[in-house]
């Protein structure tokens, strides 16, 4: 097994956290995340990725924004009948 670098790995990090990576190029992976301690953070911070997006994205309509839009959708419904 040829000992992969560092920019390989993060050339494949996405498809190895989606679970896409070819079979044979997992246990290259794996083996560099033992003895990679940059790449094992790096991979760490990645996968907290979306968390962070869902929490900073997760924002509420305010209500008079959600009336607003409830009498312009009701409105455009009712003109296509």
């Amino acid at each position: 097994m040829e000992d992969m670098s560092c920019e390989r790995f993060v050339d494949l990090m996405g498809d190895y956290v989606e679970r896409v990576l070819p079979s044979d190029e997992r246990p290259p992976m794996d083996a560099h995340l033992l003895v990679c301690r940059q790449c094992r953070e790096l991979l760490a911070d990645y996968k907290r990725i979306p968390k962070v997006v869902r929490r900073v994205t997760n924002v509420t309509m305010p209500l008079n924004v959600q009336a607003r839009l409830r009498r312009l959708l009701s409105g455009a419904w009712r003109s296509r009948s």
